[in-house]
């Protein structure tokens, strides 16, 4: 397919293109680690790492519909009402290798609530977001409920 690493970048850059902004690009919180991915418009691609053994509150991000898609680890998204849906039978490779959740969505519409929580192997997710009332940052800092802890309460200035 592919006969160097090069070949192989171009390929993927073509297909999935990267452009992380200048301005407000990535973020480290209690429980993640952040990047924006692209951002155009009213639109951008985040993409988030998240530490084990952590469960975000549940909050919303006015104005902002995000899907989320999984990529790996081992983490789980909360339901609007509280619930997390329990995901462990689907924690192991498919025949490829890839995770068996890799590519599955959860929606967070506008004002949803939501959460995220991972266990021992921490998690992986990408969120794609549309911007209905202001221009993208990031949806760390258009965050409502209570903070992830002390980092990203100073984040928000709280």
């Amino acid at each position: 397919m592919w006969s160097n690493v090069t070949e192989f970048k171009q390929w993927w850059l073509k297909s999935r293109p990267l452009r992380p902004p200048f301005d407000q690009a990535s973020f480290i919180t209690d429980l993640a680690y952040s990047l924006c991915l692209y951002r155009e418009d009213a639109f951008q691609i985040e993409l988030y790492i998240l530490k084990p053994n952590s469960t975000a509150p549940f909050h919303s991000h006015p104005g902002v519909d995000s899907t989320f898609i999984y990529l790996g680890g081992n983490l789980e998204f909360g339901l609007e009402d509280g619930t997390f849906p329990d995901l462990s039978e689907f924690q192991k490779a498919k025949e490829n290798g890839a995770h068996m959740l890799l590519g599955k969505s959860a929606d967070a519409p506008d004002g949803m609530l939501h959460s995220v929580r991972t266990f021992k192997e921490g998690g992986a997710f990408l969120s794609f977001e549309h911007w209905k009332e202001k221009e993208p940052d990031s949806v760390v800092l258009n965050w409502t409920g209570e903070p992830d802890g002390k980092v990203h309460a100073q984040i928000l200035g709280k």
